[in-house]
This record gives structure tokens, C-alpha cells and sequence, in this order.
């Protein structure tokens, strides 16, 4: 038996039933993929083996099919670059709806926003070679659900790091993993809540974002005041019932700010004296000029 029908690619499904027998259904089926949009002009095709072991049919009537309907014009053949739809192959439209396709604004120059860096510059050739390394030596117990925590190679690794990089000493068992500041904020928030603490400071200029995550879990936002040399942690003391305080020391958002040596002590100098914890969004802490 054969199987009247193959998917291959994302949300494709061939029909190739038909009385016309195999290579015509197929060719036809083809045909209104690509009529129908759900081919797009571009889109690479299986290879002949491929389909036709899907399809259950026979590899010649496969290639068969692919050369005649490059020869009609809506496929392309190249070796090294596979069987593809015709660019020039477009969907049929119906005459009661007219596509208009949108202007693509123009890119700027330069990219001044904050909190994003130069893509251009990212290691692609190292990345990739690290990915291979890494995918040959992980266990395969490293492509199943794990530790919540994240890898314990991972956390190992970023202990060393921040001893070395930052100064800090950090135990791999006391890290964890989030997918992002938001991430790890969203956690935070239950977590001071069930520690009895009801005020998080936070610098009068900051992200609304992060400001509501906390709110959510029920805290309330103190202001510290920012001023040329960063948020004045001094005033922390002041804050009777402020059990954690938000900062952005690198760079403070959004004005770019770093936070004074002085005013790093005075908040150190805090939490040390009142148990309080101190979270650091360390957004662009990469570019920190020593």
C-alpha cells in the first residue's frame, strides 16, 4: 500500500489522490500548494528520496514530477541548492480581496536604544564551535528535563566567573538560572513577600516593567533619588521598612549614570547592617569603564 499523502516542512499537508495516477496527482498537488500560498516562493523542497519514501511511491516518478514542473516554470533546480518554488510562482489571489504589502520602514544609521548592544558583533564562529563541543560531551540526561536550578555545569562555570570577573564569591549550588532579569524579578517578588519584607526601594527613574512586577507580589516602591552620581544610596537608611533595595549601578536607567564608589559602600554598608538585599539589574555591566 501507498500512502495518498506526505507532510513534510512546517503546517504542509500533500494530497496526491486522483485518478490521473501518481505523477500527474503529485504534480497537481504541487501546483495548488503553490496556488494557494502555503508554498511560498523560496520554499525548498524534500528530495525526490525523501518524498517519494514519505509518499511510498517510487523515487523516479518523484523526479519525474519535479522536472516537468520545472519546466512549467514553478520550480527550480539547482545542484547543491535542491528543488525550490519559483520566485516569480506567486499564490493565486481571489478578485474580492486586494494584498497590499506594507513599505518596510528604513533601518537607522545607528541604533541608539538602550540595553542593545551591537549585534554585529557576536561570535557566531566561536559560538558555533562551543555548541559542538559542548553537544559532544553532554550526558544525554542534558536533553531532559533537569535540575530547575539550571546545568551544574553552567552554574559552575558562571561561579568561577564571577570570582574571578567580579570579586564574588558564589557557591554553584546557590545559583540559578533565569531566562532574563524579568525572569528572576518575577521570582524575587513572592520570595521577599514570604520573608516578611513589604518595601522594595527603588530609583526615582527606572523601568515600569520591573517596578509592577513587584507591585504584583504585593510589595510597596519607596524612590531613591538619582542625581549625577547615581541613585544616593545614603537615604537608604532612612527607610525604615525597606527590606530590598532595586539598583542599576553600571549603568543607571535611563540616564546612564554609573553609581559612585561612595554611594556602591553606603549601599553595601546597608545591607550588611540591616540583612537587606540588594538586586542588581546589570544590564550593560559588560561595558563598565574601570
Amino acid at each position: 500500500m501507498t500512502d495518498p499523502w506526505a507532510t513534510f516542512g512546517a503546517d504542509l499537508h500533500l494530497e496526491t489522490t486522483g485518478a490521473a495516477g501518481l505523477r500527474a496527482g503529485l504534480m497537481d498537488a504541487l501546483r495548488e500548494a503553490v496556488r494557494t500560498g502555503r508554498l511560498a516562493p523560496g520554499t525548498r523542497l524534500p528530495s525526490s528520496r525523501g518524498l517519494a519514501a514519505d509518499l511510498g511511491i517510487a523515487r523516479n516518478t518523484v523526479a519525474d514530477a519535479y522536472a516537468e514542473l520545472v519546466a512549467e516554470g514553478w520550480l527550480t533546480a539547482r545542484q547543491g541548492s535542491g528543488t525550490r518554488v519559483a520566485r516569480r510562482a506567486e499564490p493565486r489571489r481571489s478578485a474580492t480581496r486586494v494584498i497590499r504589502t506594507r513599505a518596510v520602514p528604513s533601518r537607522p544609521t545607528h541604533n541608539l536604544l538602550a540595553g542593545s548592544p551591537d549585534l554585529s558583533t557576536f561570535p557566531r564562529a566561536d559560538w558555533l564551535k562551543a555548541s559542538r563541543r559542548a553537544l559532544t560531551a553532554a550526558p544525554n540526561d542534558a536533553f531532559g528535563y533537569g535540575d530547575p536550578r539550571g546545568r551544574v555545569e553552567l552554574r559552575t562555570v558562571l561561579a568561577d566567573y564571577l570570582a574571578r570577573a567580579r570579586g564574588v564569591y558564589a557557591d554553584p549550588e546557590r545559583i540559578m538560572i533565569c531566562a532574563g532579569f524579568v525572569q528572576a524579578l518575577k521570582l524575587m517578588g513572592p520570595v521577599l513577600r514570604r520573608r516578611r519584607v513589604r518595601e522594595v526601594a527603588v530609583e526615582s527613574y527606572g523601568l515600569d516593567v520591573h517596578w509592577d512586577l513587584l507591585r504584583d507580589a504585593g510589595l510597596r516602591l519607596p524612590r531613591l533619588p538619582v542625581d549625577g552620581l547615581g541613585a544616593r544610596t545614603g537615604e537608604l537608611a532612612g527607610l525604615r521598612g525597606a527590606g530590598a533595595v532595586l539598583m542599576t549601578p553600571a549603568h543607571q536607567f535611563p540616564t546612564g549614570v554609573p553609581l559612585h564608589p561612595d554611594r556602591r559602600a553606603a549601599a553595601v554598608d546597608w545591607a550588611r547592617g540591616t540583612g537587606g538585599l540588594v538586586l542588581e539589574d546589570d544590564y550593560d555591566g559588560e561595558f563598565r569603564y574601570d
